[in-house]
């Protein structure tokens, strides 16, 4: 997609960029694959070479995972996408890389690259128009054909140091303007008029795309607006964990202290950090909530108010909760397990509590919201077999990552419910970013 001034221009997939704005994409790219930041991994040069090449070929719509594992990295047509992450991994690869090349950079860039997050197709961003003293002509492009309307000045794009000077998307032809050929009053009139006309268009374009969004938002699950339509308070149930058990010893001290401070459960620090990102997404919404441990909380507490759940194994209504959709829990310890509904002999996703730290690998999580059957309310869970994926999990969900996943998914237009298989690879005992495996949407 092409975008002026922060502004999404959606264009058909059939478009075609000027021969100019092709120009200076492939001249934008050849920059950021010969920078440091790209000169040591071919792997991220393919696949960026392979998004953009496509994507200024008209073929957007292609770019999907499977058929950029199958093209860039020779997998076969038949592979598995929920066990080869290599395209998702290589997308935030090469995400982080592009990045690093903008920031280090200490030129301008009148056209930059960049791959949004949820996206595997690039976006060319224009810089905003600049006058300058001195310019004898104001250069518009028609892209329903492909070719630009000035002609003599195309060239300008052609280098990469070459200014954009405007993008007028809704006019075929745009007038030159020649200061030298003109009285001072008549260019002067002409330049309001342009300028006049310019804002219209501008504000015009901004209330289309206003309208599209908002269209395009309630066309797809939301994660908080009923959240935010609540009157009573959100109920966030945290998994516990009992401190009573074979190795703690009992006194009437000890007793005394758990049941009156702890009432003999304590909450991991990790669920702490989530339950912080969760607090802060709610309070920027103006959302209210009160947190409870799920030993303390009974189905009737839980059906009387939205209710957001975090944790797996370790919260028994997740485990209970979360029977009935199609990817659902199991606890069998040592071992916690996704497993797949519909379609049973496939392989679980799992994590092994009895693996040293040191040597784990990968952590999985869910994340659904969903209405109650029975009473309509609205429940979200935030759900990582182990704490990493519990991380991962609130991640995706207070990122925006998943909203994004939604809105380019078809089959989720015009649906309310949603559940995402959430993964995260463990490195040197800390999540890495998390990755969408499967999206359901109902």
């Amino acid at each position: 997609m092409l975008s002026t001034s922060g502004i999404e221009e959606h264009k058909p997939e059939s478009s075609i960029f000027t021969a100019e704005i092709q120009a200076a994409v492939k001249a934008e790219l050849e920059s950021i694959l010969a920078a440091p930041a790209f000169a040591q991994s071919n792997r991220c040069k393919r696949f960026l070479s392979f998004v953009v090449q496509q994507t200024l070929s008209g073929h957007a719509s292609a770019l999907k995972e499977r058929t950029i594992g199958i093209s860039v990295f020779e997998r076969k047509s038949d592979y598995d996408t929920g066990d080869d992450s290599i395209v998702r991994v290589t997308s935030n690869e090469v995400r982080k890389r592009i990045g690093q090349f903008y920031r280090e950079s200490r030129i301008a860039h009148p056209i930059q690259i960049d791959l949004a997050r949820g996206s595997y197709v690039p976006e060319f961003i224009i810089r905003p128009m600049r006058l300058e003293s001195g310019v004898a002509e104001i250069t518009a492009f028609h892209r329903s054909n492909g070719e630009s309307t000035t002609g003599d000045n195309s060239s300008a794009l052609e280098a990469h140091s070459a200014s954009l000077d405007q993008i007028d998307e809704s006019a075929s032809v745009q007038p030159q303007i020649a200061p030298t050929e003109l009285p001072r009053r008549t260019r002067s009139r002409q330049l309001l008029v342009f300028f006049a006309i310019s804002v219209l268009l501008l504000v015009s374009g901004t209330a289309t795309v206003g309208v599209w969004r908002s269209r395009a938002k309630n066309d797809i699950p939301q994660i908080w607006d009923s959240f935010q339509r609540s009157s009573v308070p959100v109920l966030i149930v945290l998994g516990t964990h009992n401190l009573s058990g074979p190795n703690v010893a009992s006194s009437p001290e000890t007793d005394n202290f758990t049941d009156q401070v702890l009432h003999k459960e304590i909450i991991p620090v990790d669920d702490v950090t989530v339950i912080a990102a969760m607090a802060s997404q709610l309070g920027k919404k103006g959302v209210s909530f009160r947190v409870v441990g799920a030993g303390q909380t009974s189905l009737t507490d839980l059906r009387r108010q939205p209710i957001i759940l975090i944790g797996a194994a370790d919260n028994k209504w997740t485990l209970r909760l979360s029977q009935d959709l199609r990817y659902r829990i199991q606890d069998v310890p040592p071992v916690a397990s996704i497993l797949d509904s519909e379609q049973p002999a496939s392989t679980p996703w799992r994590f092994n509590f009895s693996v040293p730290i040191d040597e784990w690998k990968n952590d999985y999580g869910i994340v659904a919201r969903v209405d109650d059957p029975t009473t309509g309310i609205p429940m979200l869970i935030d759900a990582g077999l182990g704490n990493d994926g519990s991380l991962a999990a609130s991640e995706v969900l207070t990122s925006g990552q998943l909203t994004k996943e939604l809105a380019a998914e078809p089959h989720c237009r015009r649906k309310s419910n949603f559940e995402a298989v959430i993964e995260t690879e463990i490195i040197d005992a800390k999540p890495g970013p998390p990755h969408i495996l499967r999206l359901s949407c109902w």
